[in-house]
């Protein structure tokens, strides 16, 4: 183990300038001594110039690089396996290249709801069909290191069709062996601004989470990633009758909405974090 309390790994693919707010929020944000681990998995080279230059700027960064075995989630959890062998810390957060704790003291409050049983903690999906959502998923979780470890879940999807039709993409495994083996979890109150109206990000497309106990939004997740989720805009851009309208129309409503988004975030992390 090293003198760092926490580690928290990131996949980075052609995100890096979500992976920069990440970055500064935890900096910001984060009370224990933490380093990070940030595993790029074959962005175009602007990208990959732009995650080295951010990282530049942090002492507790580290960037690795690799090229993808396979595509989507099964790339994705092949890296994520890569870093949690990576972690020696007491604690392991994983958090999606789209996703910022939003919280002063984050890591502490989350380290504090861990107890004999409950071993991990985090934001589960936006209710779905098909995805539970009891327990924390890929996108900001906090876990004790040992007996992540100690569980050895594979965080490759089972398939591409059981991903599709069964939701048992990337991470799938962490909630059945975790329930299996005795363990308990804690999740998030999940809040999608699609439905939800009060919070900082109303007029966005993305996933607020709140923690029982406290008023403010604890951490928030685009969701959207390098590809700015042209499937979430379907039904705005029904009306829209010709496909490379619709697809440009879309694309530039994804890149506006990642602009606010940020923007929105940096607010945040300044106000709570007295910066």
């Amino acid at each position: 183990m090293t003198e760092e309390l926490i580690t928290v790994i990131i996949v980075n693919y052609n995100t890096a300038e979500f992976i920069a707010m990440s970055l500064y929020g935890l900096s910001k944000l984060t009370k224990n001594k933490y380093k990070v681990i940030i595993c790029d998995n074959g962005s175009r080279y602007p990208d990959k110039r732009n995650l080295k230059r951010i990282a530049c700027n942090y002492s507790n960064v580290e960037l690795l690089f690799r090229k993808q075995s396979a595509r989507a989630g099964m790339g994705h959890g092949e890296a994520l396996n890569l870093l949690i062998k990576k972690i020696d810390t007491p604690y392991g957060v994983i958090l999606d290249a789209d996703a910022t704790f939003l919280k002063r003291g984050w890591d502490e409050i989350l380290i504090n709801q861990l107890d004999d049983k409950v071993k991990i903690i985090g934001c589960p999906p936006v209710k779905n069909p098909i995805k539970p959502i009891d327990f924390p998923s890929v996108y900001a979780t906090l876990f004790d290191t040992e007996i992540f470890k100690s569980l050895k879940i594979d965080m490759r999807p089972k398939s591409l069709k059981e991903a599709i039709e069964k939701g048992r993409d990337t991470g799938w495994e962490m909630r059945e062996i975790f329930l299996q083996q005795g363990y308990k979890c804690k999740v998030l109150e999940t809040r999608s601004t699609r439905n939800y109206k009060e919070g900082p990000f109303r007029e966005i497309i993305c996933a607020e989470y709140y923690l029982e106990g406290h008023n403010d939004i604890f951490a928030c997740h685009f969701g959207r990633g390098a590809t700015l989720g042209a499937a979430k805009y379907k039904s705005w851009s029904k009306f829209l009758s010709f496909p490379i309208i619709n697809q440009i129309a879309r694309k530039m409503k994804g890149h506006r909405e990642k602009k606010e988004w940020l923007i929105i975030c940096k607010e945040i992390i300044k106000k709570v974090g007295g910066t």
